[in-house]
């Protein structure tokens, strides 16, 4: 494993857009909403728009490493890392969003690059969508984000761990999830007491 593939991708999981975007408009992001720096407050921040610049640049990240470091199945191990620098930027005290996005940008890289079998474009695309319909599919029942964001990062976790089912890929997509949903916490106690925001 490459230590220096290591720290780079985490520095490029630090870059926020969510904070770059509400500096750009002069606004606190941390103070609006959920105080969660991720699309969906900028959404509701902000409007459409800029959630979907945010939502892209999150996406992207989880991306990055697969271009940067080649088809190898360690680049996942390194695109983890940028989701866990999304969640504790150094550029922001830590203080980061909750990894969604960024993630999943991890699993379409790994579907672009490294999945065994889907090295056809139709097939790719197929898979991509399948996570994109799920997502929404789920919004659109619950209207409420985090549970549609819980239930896609976890079968873009369970999918990654059937194709590779090594120790370390395994762990580390545990590892991912579990900080996911601890991210998410907030969220959970809302939902278990019927209190979480709903678009």
């Amino acid at each position: 494993m490459n230590i220096v593939a290591v720290i780079v991708c985490y520095l490029i999981g630090s870059i926020n857009f969510a904070y770059l975007v509400a500096k750009y408009k002069k606004i606190n992001i941390q103070e609006i909403g959920s105080g969660n720096p991720g699309s969906s407050n900028v959404l509701r921040a902000l409007g459409r728009n800029y959630a979907i610049v945010v939502l892209l640049g999150d996406l992207f990240k989880g991306i990055v490493p697969f271009l940067l470091f080649g088809m190898e199945t360690e680049s996942i191990i390194y695109a983890v890392m940028a989701v866990i620098g999304h969640c504790f930027p150094i550029f922001y005290k830590f203080k980061g969003g909750k990894g969604v996005a960024t993630y999943l940008g991890t699993v379409v890289g790994y579907i672009i690059f490294i999945a065994p079998d889907l090295d056809f474009i139709f097939w790719q695309f197929f898979f991509i969508l399948g996570f994109v319909v799920l997502y929404f599919g789920i919004f659109y029942i619950f209207r409420i984000s985090a549970i549609s964001s819980l239930i896609t990062c976890t079968v873009g976790s369970l999918y990654i761990i059937f194709q590779e089912s090594t120790v370390l890929i395994t762990a580390s997509q545990i590892l991912i999830v579990v900080l996911i949903f601890y991210q998410h916490r907030e969220n959970l106690s809302r939902l278990s007491k019927g209190d979480e925001n709903k678009f």
